[in-house]
């Protein structure tokens, strides 16, 4: 291992733990709003608003805003365990709920830490905003946009696991939504676990991956995301039909990817890959569909 491998690894383990510290930090902060207030969904409300303002500040003062980053597949399990231990819910819908959102949890977290650089190395669409606006509008736009924006979203997600894991009993069509969480979870595995072994083998090509299920989806991780919230939902909609319509918040999840997400990943792939307008056309966006003729 020549010395520019071992100092970016010792980045990279600085950087990790680093961000422990930070998000270890928010977390313990936010739950001293989150004891104070008694109803569950305000209070779960204000402990991931306070957690993404620390992260935030953090953010501005390392001139880095992918800290944020990792709060997607970490905070979700966070408030459950907040909403656990203070509520002491024991029933087989929380402890379930707990070990589904885990396992996405640490599947997404870990897929993070490989791609992760360190302290400083902002992800290309942050980048993107920092190069072309003055300080203070992007730092408007990091704190609504890069930052709450994707908390809310998460947090409206996380609306339908916050009913169910109050409710005692288990409905047996809870398992379809049981199916589809661990089947969108097993899609994101195959996917990003392909992409990566395709760079590590193609990476100074500028060539699309076009193998395994990228070579039925353009973009089969993120309908591997959309699918393990809509699995949450069935979950949720299974114990508590009545109110199927507090639960709809993880809509706006699926409405991140498809006009904010997937169309920026189209442009940059676009620019980037001599390959990817004719992948673009033969094959479908997110669900697999019969192959097209070449």
């Amino acid at each position: 291992m020549n010395d520019q491998v071992i100092t970016r690894e010792k980045e990279k383990i600085r950087g990790f733990l680093l961000d422990l510290i930070v998000y270890l930090g928010a977390f313990i902060v936010a739950g001293i709003p989150f004891r104070q207030i008694d109803d569950p969904f305000l209070a779960t409300a204000v402990f991931t608003a306070t957690a993404t303002l620390i992260i935030f500040i953090v953010s501005v003062f390392l001139s880095d805003v992918s800290v944020y980053d990792p709060y997607w597949s970490v905070a979700p399990p966070a408030m459950l365990l907040a909403n656990i231990q203070k509520y002491r819910l024991t029933n087989v819908n929380a402890v379930l709920l707990l070990i589904l959102v885990s396992i996405w949890s640490l599947r997404l977290t870990v897929n993070w830490y490989i791609t992760y650089k360190g302290i400083g190395c902002e992800d290309w669409r942050y980048a993107q905003y920092r190069k072309r606006l003055s300080p203070l509008p992007f730092q408007l736009i990091s704190f609504f946009g890069l930052h709450f924006v994707p908390t809310v979203v998460v947090y409206g997600g996380m609306v339908s696991a916050l009913y169910a894991m109050r409710e005692e009993r288990f409905a047996l069509l809870s398992l379809a939504g049981v199916v589809i969480m661990l089947a969108a979870v097993a899609l994101e595995h195959v996917s990003d676990w392909t992409i990566h072994r395709f760079l590590r083998e193609h990476g100074q090509e500028k060539r699309t991956c076009n193998v395994s299920v990228w070579s039925r989806s353009r973009h089969p991780n993120y309908l591997g995301e959309m699918l393990f919230w809509t699995g949450m939902y069935v979950y949720f909609v299974a114990l508590c039909p009545q109110i199927w319509y507090k639960g709809l918040g993880f809509l706006s999840i699926i409405a991140l990817f498809l006009l904010v997400s997937i169309p920026m990943m189209e442009k940059h792939n676009l620019e980037r890959r001599p390959d990817y307008a004719r992948y673009r056309e033969r094959t479908p966006m997110l669900v697999p569909l019969p192959k097209r003729r070449q």
